[in-house]
């Protein structure tokens, strides 16, 4: 996204709806730019899934929709908005991600392309070959990667070395790429974050952009839950002035004071509640918006499951235990089958 300059323009008046991190994300930054701004949230509590209870018992923190941040710990946007001045800690373990593999082994994704490559035996050039380009320039491509779709990319040449892989499926690329399961598994698990089956288009740039975060940046948790997240931004708003309204649920986007800009941080379903969904004058939407918005399909969900542990997980590989997330989902094809 483009980042609103920080001169103050009084008497510009922005409203989000739902208070997600995206919709804070939002509501911060013109904030900080000088826009009057109020954030409607129909919860109790702002931040939407990304919070953190005590769901396990007393003494523990359970993130309720979150795992790693590895895009939070990269972001250009929290960077801009100096959230550790505001009481974000990052978090990281020994080593980013493992994947056990049977026999004992396992494929390690370590902080650095170089450490990561060593441990791929004969796949180890092809690792550097498509990793390190990425890698080495994350934030470039980070910036070509998260901003507006139709627009010129302030990297092109970046994104020019980033293409031929990332256009292909990640199913394809493992097995085109590389020959050993450790490199495979690796690559897929990263891929796999995308949360679509890994014989579809692009999904080999997940691949790559996930391993590369891991390597440059790391997969990172928040310090007491990702909840702390959701605070720090809500400092942002309010030292400049904005407002967060709880328990306030918008129906209709009539409802709403007048506003020079309303931002919507809500599904497709919600946006076609509260905008109007028949063709009539008064909907809010043109009609080729509201169409795209009811074909609409959404995907398969992804499931959490929490346990309380009364010790280490005795993994067969000691390796494992640094890591920060565990895939255990066995050798490639299981993980190719798994995402389908």
């Amino acid at each position: 996204m483009q980042i609103p300059q920080r001169s103050v323009d009084h008497g510009r008046r922005a409203i989000v709806v739902g208070s997600g991190p995206n919709g804070l994300t939002s509501a911060a930054l013109l904030a900080r730019a000088g826009w009057q701004v109020d954030v409607y949230e129909r919860n109790a509590h702002p931040g939407g899934a990304a919070a953190s209870a005590a769901t396990l018992g007393p003494g523990t923190i359970v993130d309720l929709g979150a795992a790693g941040h590895p895009f939070g710990v990269a972001s250009p946007v929290f960077r801009d908005l100096d959230l550790t001045s505001h009481g974000l800690e990052w978090v990281h373990a020994e080593v980013p991600m493992a994947h056990p593999l049977p026999h004992g082994e396992a494929a390690i994704l370590h902080r650095d392309v170089e450490t990561t490559a060593q441990g791929l035996g004969p796949d180890a050039g092809r690792w550097r070959s498509i990793h390190g380009h990425v890698t080495e320039h994350i934030d470039e491509h980070l910036e070509n990667l998260l901003g507006p779709m139709l627009r010129v990319p302030p990297h092109p040449f970046r994104l020019a070395r980033f293409g031929p892989v990332a256009a292909a499926p990640a199913s394809w690329v493992a097995n085109a790429a590389f020959s050993t399961e450790a490199a495979r598994t690796l690559f897929l698990g990263s891929a796999a974050h995308a949360i679509v089956p890994l014989t579809m288009p692009f999904t080999g740039a997940f691949g790559m952009l996930f391993g590369a975060l891991g390597m440059s940046r790391g997969w990172p948790v928040v310090r007491g839950g990702t909840g702390q997240l959701v605070k720090a931004l809500l400092s942002v708003l309010h030292t400049h002035g904005g407002r967060v309204h709880l328990n306030h649920e918008v129906t209709n986007l009539a409802e709403l004071p007048a506003a020079d800009a309303i931002i919507l941080n809500l599904t497709p379903a919600q946006v076609l509640r509260v905008t109007g969904t028949t063709d009539e004058a008064g909907s809010q939407l043109a009609h080729p918006t509201r169409r795209r918005l009811r074909g609409w399909r959404y995907g398969t969900a992804a499931y959490k499951v929490d346990f309380l542990l009364d010790g280490p997980i005795p993994w067969t590989n000691p390796a494992v235990a640094g890591a920060g997330t565990v895939h255990v989902v066995g050798g490639s094809q299981e993980l190719i089958r798994a995402e389908a």
